[in-house]
This record gives structure tokens, C-alpha cells and sequence, in this order.
């Protein structure tokens, strides 16, 4: 429970999905942050020019507060990318 727990997932990928898979993606992290306290998605991208995946596309609807979707292209984006992943804990939850 997310009132007792700091639940804080982050999921890491390059976003090379299936297209088909994208919405099933977007319904298990949405019924994931019903017992969470934030979701991390961090997509890796090898180089500044990949364009972004069909999976970012996705999860980049969710409107949910405790979402947040970065893009890491470097290592030294690592750290970066989890400190605007905490910047989304809710003040409540995280005293």
C-alpha cells in the first residue's frame, strides 16, 4: 500500500516493442501505479539522433502525476534521469 510503503518502480528499456504490445504496456503500468507511489520510465537510446520508440509514444499519454518518462542517452544522464524520477513524490508521502 502506497500509504504505508514508498513504492517507487522504475522500468529501463531501449522501447523496441511491438507496436500491438504498447497498449497492453500502458494498462499494466497504469493498474501498476494504483499501488504505487510514483513509475519511472527511462528509455536508452544509443546515440542523440534515434528518434523516440513507439513505447515512449505510448506511455507519454498517461497523464498521471505519478508518471514521468525521460529519455537517457549517456551514461552521466543515469543520475539526472532518477533525480527528476524522486523530484515526483508526493511532499505527503515521502515526510
Amino acid at each position: 500500500n502506497p500509504d504505508d510503503w514508498n513504492i517507487y518502480p522504475f522500468h529501463f528499456s531501449d522501447g523496441d516493442n511491438l507496436p500491438w504490445e504498447n497498449d497492453r504496456c500502458v494498462q499494466l503500468v497504469t493498474k501498476l501505479m494504483e499501488l504505487c507511489n510514483i513509475f519511472g520510465y527511462g528509455e536508452i537510446r544509443e546515440g542523440h539522433y534515434r528518434s523516440p520508440s513507439t513505447l515512449m509514444g505510448a506511455y507519454n499519454k498517461i497523464s498521471d502525476k505519478k508518471f514521468t518518462a525521460v529519455t537517457i542517452s549517456d551514461k552521466k544522464e543515469v543520475y539526472p534521469a532518477l533525480r527528476k524520477f524522486f523530484a515526483q513524490r508526493d511532499p505527503i508521502a515521502s515526510g
